[in-house]
Parts: structure tokens; C-alpha cells; sequence
């Protein structure tokens, strides 16, 4: 059975904190959406949130880091220009795909040779983190296909009690994913336009360019 817990109780942050130090997966409020998240430390608790969502084993899996440290620990050389534009967005609600390290295992990426980032603007989620000790596959809690849903109550029962624990954080008005935006190649590319629009963006990185027309 699914436990809800208040996430602002610290019985529950340490509770959530073992559940994803055995490799198990846990629900929480994020700045965008509620996210469900596993240790990329863990091959079954990363295989357990594509399971737990019916998700395409071939849709990788977006990294949830405390710091540009950490950043640099899960992504290759990261020229200076980009962390500067990086240092006015985050923490904030874009993700950034970059050259992977070997940090980083292939059962998060969908075996792709590149990585979704972010720092993101909430305190649980960092603090999560921290405590944890390593970085967090993080998706959107819902299934695929489905929409996402508003409060834990909701999230807990699209998922099933396959999820052993939902952080109530409340309501979440936001209802949308990150923005994503590849810094693979020079200059950036918006690839999902979310909670960051391209307009803000650019503001912080001044030659992106829009989602390519198909």
C-alpha cells in the first residue's frame, strides 16, 4: 500500500531517503510537476520507474543535481560561456542535454551517449539529493500517456501501489515539465519549450535557437 506522507516532516524526508538508498523509487513535488525518482545508482530502481509508468525503455530519464560540482561530476567539459548562461537559470525549471561521463550508467540515458541535467528550484528535491549521496533519475509521476495529476492523493492513485511512498508537498498548479535545451552542439537548441519559455531563456542565453521546424 502507498504511504502519503507530509513533505515537509523530516520522519517522511528520511523515510523517502532510505527508500531510494535500498533502490526503491519514491513520489515528490519538484518546481514543475510531481516527480517520481529513483538513485542512478540503482539499475532496479530505475528499471522500476519505467515499470511503475509503462514508460518506452528507449526515453531516457532526466539527472536531478544539488550543485555545478555535481554537475560536473555526471557531464563532460562544459565550456564556460554555457556556465555562465547555466549560473543565471538555475536552480530553475530548464534541463540541459549534455555529453555524459561514465558516472552516469546507460540504464538512465536509454543507452544514449548524452544526458538531461538540471539544478532544479525546490529545496526537498535538493535535499533529497544531498542525503541520498548521488544524483536522481527524475520523471514526470504519472503514466505515460496519461495526464499528470495535481495533488499526491491523485498521483498516488494513477500510479498503483506499486510506489511505496507519496511526499505530499499540495496542490501543484504548475502542470508542466522543465524546459529542455541541447547544449550538445554550438549554439544551444530548444528542443521543449515548459515551464521556461523561449523568450526568458534567451535572456540568459542570448543565440538559442527555437525547436527546429519539422
Amino acid at each position: 500500500m502507498t504511504e502519503i506522507l507530509p513533505a515537509d516532516d523530516e520522519a517522511a524526508i528520511s523515510k523517502a531517503v532510505n527508500l531510494l538508498g535500498k533502490g526503491d523509487v519514491v513520489v515528490f513535488p519538484t518546481d514543475t510537476i510531481y516527480g517520481i525518482g529513483a538513485s542512478i545508482a540503482s539499475e532496479s530502481g530505475i528499471k522500476k520507474i519505467f515499470e511503475v509508468k509503462s514508460r518506452s525503455p528507449d526515453k531516457p530519464l532526466i539527472i536531478y543535481v544539488a550543485d555545478f560540482e555535481q554537475l560536473q561530476q555526471v557531464t563532460q567539459e562544459i565550456p564556460e560561456s554555457t556556465i555562465s548562461s547555466l549560473r543565471e537559470i538555475w536552480p530553475g525549471a530548464m534541463s540541459g542535454i549534455f555529453p555524459k561521463t561514465q558516472i552516469v550508467p546507460s540504464f538512465v540515458t536509454s543507452g544514449k551517449d548524452t544526458v538531461a541535467v538540471r539544478i532544479p528550484n525546490h529545496q526537498l528535491c535538493l535535499e533529497l539529493v544531498r542525503c541520498v549521496g548521488h544524483p536522481l533519475a527524475v520523471t514526470s509521476a504519472n503514466v505515460s500517456g496519461m495526464e499528470t495529476q495535481k495533488t499526491a492523493p491523485e498521483v498516488a492513485a494513477q500510479l498503483g501501489e506499486q510506489v511505496p511512498l507519496v511526499l505530499d508537498g499540495g496542490a501543484n498548479p504548475e502542470q508542466q515539465p522543465s524546459t529542455l535545451v541541447d547544449f550538445t552542439g554550438s549554439p544551444a537548441r530548444l528542443l521543449r519549450e515548459g515551464a521556461w519559455s523561449f523568450s526568458k531563456l534567451r535572456q540568459a542565453i542570448p543565440d538559442l535557437q527555437p525547436i527546429p521546424e519539422n
